[in-house]
């Protein structure tokens, strides 16, 4: 047996400690890269996670205020029962959530009494407050419940109502003192699932108050601007406003703190090169991409289009930025890309096999959006009009051919009009208002002439009958004093050529006396209501050279003219374009789009509006060259020569080639920016600015001679339609009176003959 020494023996121990030391050493470290690796699979980074979210966020924000919704000045109420209701739009058919009433409202309570504010939502008395201080402010926040509403209307009715206390006899109650001012910043808000825009119908429901049509860029083609102009005004037309919004491209400048980018996003280039504030050049088609994606998070929504014109150089350029964004994110953060493909779908719309007629309901930039194809400017104006608006409850419709019927009467229902018949309670005032678009009712040379409207109105406790005024755009057309007897009754009042403009409101106001006999009984409302049988009449209308008259023309058709250079100055070029023509009256389904290219003289083929373009015979009053304005009077001398002019467009009714229309001129190096349209009536000249209208005048009759001779009296033409058979008829029964004395006369005479007889018969 041989003997180790003893540091051997250690040497050997040290060894296999060593050995075993590193093959556990191995197997932790193989084991961690291990777990590491499954963690790194399982666990998805933080751009993944963000994309989902985005993905899974179907809820659409809204927020509307009085102002968007066209009552830009404070409604007031005074008198001792007032109220007014307002129609707040939904989508229809389609659940709300966080649905939010905030009124800003304040208070005058000079009077005294008991003044009390009560607010109703679909009729329902949801709050109400007493008003005590001499002064204050009466806002409140109130939530509204999200039940569907069939008819797309949340309806808001503001009750004030004010009254003295302490009276023991019959005595005034009025308190014009006691005021309530219900201000334009009030707002409605709420959301709803984007899921349950499920056809076109709706999705004209779920428009916002302005809505944004989007085109391909600042430069377009003659069908994309044909069409975008068309669907603006048919959006103004039905009553919302529009303002167009061109893609971004490469090179332009953004705000980048109206956007909110993620923080699981910035691992990707494109988006972490949106994070931040201050202005931004996108620099490639990837950072285009990523604007798409969050374009709609930002405060007003940085991109934004809720009707898209889907041409293609629209949706090839989508289609770029949205490739290379997703090269970006598979290079840095491959494990997103399935969410990418996810949200792509939602920000990219589906425009596989689109109809150049087709509108379709798509899904783009997070939200669904009315994709329109370029050459379907007329089928939305058509298919979108209230006359078809009702059957497009279709997620797809190519319409072919889409207008109203010509039925060649010479009359048109008020209900055809937008005005819906019906019933409401009355105590002491109450309106009822129809709105229309004088292209509307405007056919084979006609305009409204008179109106016919047919109310009824129950029987009050007070013998003071009730007053019916009628009002077209604030001009008092007639009144009745109402029988109150539960039966129809008629109310006919002309109507005025220089009473009508291209928007028209029509409005029907109730007053009673709210007081009973000798104040014994508490007043109550009582109903009254306007028939279905209430209508406007037409009649051949005179060819007046003003604003007035160019609408009746152009409701037959008209040409629509604009210079090449319009089409490189989008959306400036289109938002004018589209204003203008709705202040004019301009159909959006009967009129022709051309094109007149720079330098060149224009030639109208028939009645016209014309924007910034030369003629050959134009015979106009108005000249324009750069910033100075010419206007002549009818003598052809200069009665306004201006040099400084800025930012300014003037409207002129001229004749050129022929033929008449309305020509628009830019005075100045910038040209206005209008955000809505104006409302023109029977002048021929009128000075724009991007605030609105400035002036408007007559040159034609600049006296208001016009004015003079429409007014009623009493002259001889008109004595004589009366007085002529009025003579006959007297005459007439002048003859009978003298022809019956003589009949008696002869009668009484042979009665005479007879008796004498009679005498003379005896005495024989």
């Amino acid at each position: 047996m041989i003997a180790r020494h003893p540091s051997h023996a250690r040497a050997s121990l040290s060894t296999s400690s060593s050995r075993r030391a590193l093959r556990a050493s191995l197997f932790i470290s193989a084991t961690a890269a291990l777990i590491a690796s499954s963690l790194a699979q399982a666990a998805p980074t933080g751009a993944a996670d963000a994309l989902r979210k985005l993905a899974d966020d179907t809820w659409i924000q809204r927020r509307e205020t009085l102002s968007a919704l066209g009552f830009t000045t404070p409604l007031v109420l005074a008198s001792n029962d007032s109220s007014r209701e307002i129609y707040l739009p939904v989508p229809a058919n389609v659940p709300l959530s966080d649905a939010t009433l905030k009124m800003d409202a304040k208070y005058l309570r000079a009077d005294g009494g008991r003044t009390t504010m009560v607010l109703s939502v679909d009729t329902f008395p949801a709050a109400a407050r007493a008003m005590t201080a001499d002064q204050g402010d009466a806002s409140l926040t109130l939530g509204i419940d999200g039940a569907p509403r069939s008819n797309g209307f949340v309806r808001m009715s503001v009750n004030w109502t004010t009254m003295l206390s302490g009276l023991t006899m019959c005595s005034d109650p009025r308190t014009p003192g006691n005021v309530l001012r219900v201000a334009p910043s009030s707002s409605f808000s709420y959301r709803y699932d984007s899921r349950a825009i499920g056809d076109l119908r709706t999705a004209w429901g779920a428009l916002p108050a302005v809505a944004s049509i989007m085109v391909a860029g600042k430069d377009l083609d003659q069908q994309s601007y044909d069409t975008a102009w068309r669907i603006g005004v048919a959006l103004e037309r039905a009553g919302k406003h529009s303002r167009v919004t061109a893609l971004p491209q490469v090179g332009d400048k953004i705000e980048l703190s109206r956007l909110n980018v993620p923080e699981g996003l910035k691992s990707v280039p494109a988006f972490a090169a949106l994070a931040g504030s201050g202005e931004h050049v996108l620099k490639d088609q990837a950072e285009l991409g990523a604007l798409m994606a969050i374009g709609q998070n930002g405060a007003d929504g940085e991109l934004r289009g809720d009707i898209v014109v889907g041409d293609q150089k629209l949706l090839g350029a989508i289609d770029a930025a949205m490739n290379a964004l997703q090269q970006q994110v598979q290079s840095s953060a491959p494990d997103a890309a399935a969410a990418f493909a996810d949200w792509r779908r939602r920000v990219q719309p589906q425009s596989a096999g689109l109809d150049g007629k087709e509108l379709r309901l798509a899904s783009a930039f997070g939200h669904p959006v009315i994709l329109a194809g370029p050459q379907s400017g007329t089928a939305f104006a058509s298919m979108f009009d209230n006359y078809w608006r009702n059957i497009s409850g279709s997620p797809t419709l190519i319409a072919r051919t889409a207008h109203k019927p010509n039925t060649g009467e010479d009359f048109i229902l008020l209900k055809n009009l937008g005005g819906a018949p019906g019933s409401f309670d009355v105590m002491s005032r109450a309106d009822w208002t129809a709105s229309f678009d004088i292209a509307e009712v405007a056919s084979n040379g006609r305009l409204p002439s008179e109106l016919v409207l047919d109310v009824s109105a129950a029987p009050g406790a007070g013998r003071t009958p009730p007053v019916a005024s009628v009002f077209l755009n604030d001009v008092l057309l007639g009144a009745k004093s109402l029988q109150a007897n539960g039966q129809r009754e008629r109310i006919t009042a002309r109507i005025p050529p220089n009473a009508l403009a291209a928007q028209n409101q029509l409005r029907v106001a109730f007053v009673r006396q709210p007081s009973s006999d000798n104040c014994r009984e508490t007043p109550q409302a009582f109903p009254v209501g306007v028939l279905a049988s209430s209508h406007v009449k037409l009649d051949k209308a005179k060819d007046e050279p003003n604003f007035t008259g160019m609408v009746r023309r152009f409701a037959a058709g008209a040409e629509l003219m604009v210079p090449r250079a319009y089409l490189n100055d989008v959306p400036a070029s289109l938002q004018r374009v589209i204003m203008v023509a709705a202040s004019a009256g301009l159909p959006a389904d009967k009129t022709k789009l051309t094109i007149v290219d720079d330098g060149k003289d224009a030639a109208p083929a028939g009645d016209f509006l014309a924007f910034d373009i030369p003629f050959k015979d134009n015979k106009g009053l108005v000249q324009v060259k750069g910033n100075t304005l010419v206007m002549n009077d009818s003598s052809a001398k200069p009665m306004l020569d201006v040099t400084g002019f800025n930012r300014l467009g003037i409207l002129e009714v001229a004749q050129a080639g022929g033929k008449q229309g309305v020509v628009w001129r830019s005075v100045g190096e910038q040209k206005p920016v209008i955000a809505k349209p104006f409302s023109l009536s029977s002048g021929n000249v009128a000075a724009v600015a991007s605030s609105g209208l400035l002036s408007e005048i007559d040159t034609n009759d600049s006296t208001g001679r016009d004015y003079v001779q429409d007014a009623p009296s009493l002259t001889i033409p008109d004595i004589l339609w009366w007085v002529v058979p009025l003579t006959i008829i007297g005459l007439f029964i002048l003859l009978l009176v003298l022809a019956s004395r003589a009949r008696r006369r002869r009668m009484r005479e042979q009665e005479r003959e007879q008796e004498l007889k009679k005498q003379q018969g005896p005495e024989q």
